[in-house]
């Protein structure tokens, strides 16, 4: 899976004020990865989420 290197930027004014949305943002590149090792992380994260709310709404 190819993906993009990003350059971003955020005033420190919006920091402050919890705004994270950049001011600018620039490509600075590609890379190959692999889908494994990119989305393992955020599966491992929403799995455990996922389960603990199947088992609050299922009645017993």
């Amino acid at each position: 899976m190819k993906i993009a290197i990003l350059k971003t930027s955020i005033s420190r004014k919006k920091l402050l004020k919890g705004d994270f949305t950049p001011d600018s943002e620039e490509i600075v590149g590609y890379e190959e990865v692999d889908e494994d090792e990119f989305y393992g992380p955020l599966v491992k994260i929403f799995y455990e989420k996922i389960k603990e709310a199947s088992k609050e709404s299922v009645p017993n």
